[in-house]
């Protein structure tokens, strides 16, 4: 059964504008799929994961792994969320610019050479995912509606072989008047290639 990889790095849960806006999006992908596949949501919530970045102790375990071809230990279970996922949305809020740091580990974890991504011999590296599209949803209360995170997983995108990023954002939530009820419906509805 097809999969949509959900990673969501909404720290403020229930009360957070991106992960309505992401929901609204699972559910357009869910209503554009419906008649076509049975898929099923595999949601992995940052605020719940013990995330731990990599040091030099974790470095080498994860060499080790590597090396003796333990592609299927835990360690490796976020890039092989991601390297097997049909599709991926990824919902975090603009945070200092960029996106919350728990996303930033989690990305850390799932870039692997030999599970999202090969090397080739000159150098050049081959994605190795399956999904084609990734999007990614995020809100802003100021400024920039895709902040510097958008630009970030696109790179990202581009090493794990996904051929198009789709940016579903919405921004000037916490500007002056903002209406941003009108906001999320106005960019929930845009039209999107799901």
């Amino acid at each position: 059964m097809p999969t949509v990889l959900f990673v969501n790095a909404c720290i403020r849960g229930k009360d957070s504008r991106t992960l309505a806006l992401g929901e609204r999006l699972l559910a357009q992908i869910r209503e554009a799929n419906n008649k076509d596949m049975a898929f099923q949501i595999e949601e992995i919530r940052l605020s719940t994961e013990n995330l731990i970045p990599l040091n030099y102790e974790r470095l080498q375990r994860r060499e080790e792994l590597l090396a003796g071809g333990q592609y299927q230990d835990t360690m490796f279970d976020y890039a092989n969320a991601v390297a097997y996922a049909d599709m991926i949305v990824v919902a975090a809020p603009c945070w200092n610019m960029s996106f919350p740091a728990a996303l930033q580990i989690f990305f850390e974890a799932a870039s692997v050479e030999g599970i999202t991504y090969a090397r080739e011999a000159d150098g050049t590296t081959r994605g190795l995912c399956r999904a084609e599209n990734m999007y990614y949803v995020t809100t802003n209360g100021y400024g920039d509606t895709r902040g510097l995170g958008a630009d970030y997983v696109d790179a990202l995108r581009r090493l794990y072989g996904i051929r198009e990023l789709h940016v579903v954002s919405a921004g000037g939530l916490d500007m002056e008047g903002a209406d941003v009820r009108a906001i999320l419906e106005e960019t929930a509805f845009k039209r999107r290639g799901i």
